[in-house]
C-alpha cells in the first residue's frame, strides 16, 4: 500500500514538474484579427497564446475559448534587423494560414509546414500568397 501511495506520488510530482514549466513559457501572445488556418484546423479571430510543446513543436492556443492545435516547426535564422516578435500569415483571398512565429531579437524565426488545405487553396488562386502580419508580445 505504501509502495503504491509513494509511486502514485512521484507520478504526480513529476507530471507537475514537466507540465508548469512548460505551460508558463510563451514564445509569443498574439491578437489576431481574423479567422486562420493551421494545418488543417481553423482557429477564429481572437488572442492566442504560442507555447513550446517539445523539440520542434508548438501549440498555439487561444487565451478565451482555450481551443488549441499543435504544430511542428523548423528553425531558420532571423534576418538582420529584424527585432519584431510577430506571426506571419499567408494570405488568399480571406483566408489566412499561419506560416511563421518570429521570435524577435535575433531569436530565429520558427516556419510552419504548408499543409495540404493552403496548396489547394494556393493552386485554386493561381497567385502567389501575399504576407499578413500580426504583431506579437
Amino acid at each position: 500500500m505504501k509502495r503504491n501511495l509513494f509511486g502514485i506520488l512521484t507520478t504526480l510530482t513529476l507530471a507537475l514538474l514537466i507540465s508548469v514549466p512548460l505551460s508558463a513559457q510563451t514564445i509569443a501572445t498574439a491578437n489576431v484579427p481574423f479567422d486562420f488556418t493551421v494545418g488543417q484546423t481553423q482557429l477564429p479571430a481572437g488572442t492566442y497564446n504560442i507555447s513550446p510543446l517539445a523539440h520542434g513543436a508548438i501549440l498555439i492556443r487561444d487565451g478565451k475559448t482555450a481551443k488549441s492545435v499543435a504544430s511542428i516547426f523548423r528553425w531558420e535564422e532571423a534576418r538582420k534587423g529584424d527585432s519584431a516578435t510577430k506571426l506571419v500569415f499567408h494570405k488568399y483571398g480571406d483566408k489566412y494560414f499561419l506560416s511563421q512565429v518570429a521570435r524577435g531579437n535575433g531569436n530565429g524565426v520558427m516556419q510552419l509546414p504548408t499543409s495540404k488545405l493552403e496548396e489547394e487553396v494556393r493552386i485554386a488562386s493561381s497567385s502567389a500568397p501575399q504576407k499578413a502580419v500580426v504583431a506579437a508580445k
